[in-house]
């Protein structure tokens, strides 16, 4: 599900209250530097079309494809994906 000017990047709590994540795609999303986040619920990744792989999957010899990450993993996002994350009450800054 997304909306004008919005891209869904993943869902938190994908087998619970299942919260879209979306960020808006009209902003330029990669001009600020990458944030850690700690997830505090899971977070299943989506990839849409046209988006990059996200820093925490760079050189990582892995293709960007869906992918669940489990509470308490720390990954390395866009700042705005993981704002949207911190946004949503799936994660805080690591």
């Amino acid at each position: 599900m997304s909306s004008a000017g919005f891209v869904q990047v993943g869902t938190a709590d994908p087998n619970g209250a299942a919260t879209p994540i979306l960020v808006d795609a009209l902003a330029p999303p990669f001009t600020a530097m990458p944030v850690r986040i700690l997830l505090t619920k899971d977070f299943a990744q989506v990839c849409p079309p046209g988006w990059p792989a996200p820093p925490h999957a760079v050189g990582s010899n892995r293709p960007y494809h869906p992918e669940t990450f489990a509470a308490g993993t720390t990954l390395t996002l866009f700042a705005n994906v993981a704002a949207a994350l911190v946004a949503a009450g799936a994660g805080t800054a690591a």
